[in-house]
This record gives structure tokens, sequence and C-alpha cells, in this order.
């Protein structure tokens, strides 16, 4: 492959995230649902090939019970969440949250440590307390942003590695021009 076909490739791949990306940022309730059914569907799916595989390999594994409850399990959450769907996305939700403000410790403990050292130390500082804010936000205001997180954080992630993709096809067209 050439390097010009490798660039097309790039600017394709960057063009179809972002217009994916703003697709999810404007129907963010859509999204939110469709990934949650298909977390659910890929619960039921993996856990009953793993029952499954578990069973016809009972013969040659030594933690057949164990893989097999493990199958069981996940299938089980799949049709429980799947049954549920509003429950799981609460739960997907919830540990977002969570996992923001957990990342906000963490930046913080980061930027407060590395004071002297970097010189724009105070904008992981500012990160930090905005990934708090946001994490506070998502659980203080459940089961509402249930509906929407999700499709609003994995748009703009679309978006932005879309930007990413043809930012970097720009800036080297030029050199394989």
């Amino acid at each position: 492959m050439t390097e010009k076909r490798f660039l097309s490739f790039v600017l394709m791949e960057g063009v179809l995230l972002m217009m994916l990306g703003i697709a999810m940022l404007l129907l963010p309730k859509l999204t939110t649902i469709t990934f949650g059914l298909l977390l659910c569907l890929s619960f039921v799916i993996y856990g009953g090939y793993k029952a499954i595989n578990a069973f016809l390999t009972r013969n040659y594994s030594r933690h057949f019970v164990l893989n097999m409850f493990i199958g069981l399990l996940l299938f089980a959450i799949g049709v429980v969440l799947f049954a549920a769907p509003v429950f799981s996305l609460m739960l997907i939700t919830s540990i977002i949250g969570v996992y923001f403000l957990i990342e906000s410790i963490s930046s913080t403990a980061f930027a407060v440590q590395n004071k002297k050292t970097l010189y724009f130390w105070w904008a992981d500082l500012l990160v930090g307390i905005l990934q708090f804010l946001l994490g506070l936000i998502i659980l203080i205001a459940l089961p509402s942003t249930a509906l929407w997180v999700v499709g609003i954080l994995v748009g703009i992630n679309f978006l932005i590695a879309g930007m990413v993709m043809i930012s970097m096809y720009i800036s080297t067209k030029y050199i394989y021009s």
C-alpha cells in the first residue's frame, strides 16, 4: 500500500468518525439505548458461548465448574439487563460517574505532586476539578442522566477522534505529495 493510499484511508476514517460523532450527538438517547441493548446482547452471547464451551471441553479443563458458572452468570446478567434496559443504562451511567470521580482524584493528585516540575500544572488541576464536577453531576442527576450520558460521551469521543484523523491527514499529505 502506498503512502497516498494509506492517507486516503486515514481521511475516510476521520470523516466517517466525525459523521458518526455528530449523529450520536444529535441522537444521544438513541445512541445510549442502542449501546445498552448491544451490551446486554454481548453478555448473553458471550455467556452462552462460555457455558457451551465449558461443557464441551469439560474433559480437558481443570476449571470446568468455574467456567460453567462464569458463563451462566454472564448469560443471566445479560438476560436480566435485557429485561430491564433502564437498569442497565443506570448501571453503565453510574460506572461512568464513579470513573470520573476516581479519575478526578488521580488528575488532582498528579497536578499537586508535580507542581514544581510542570509549568502548566494548574491545567491538570482544572481538569481534575471539571472531572469531579462531571462525575458528581452524572451521579446526582440519575436516573435522568442515564438516557443521554453514554450517547454524548461516545459522540464527543468519535467527533474528536475524527478531527484528529483529519488533522493527521492534512498535516502529512504535504509530505507525500
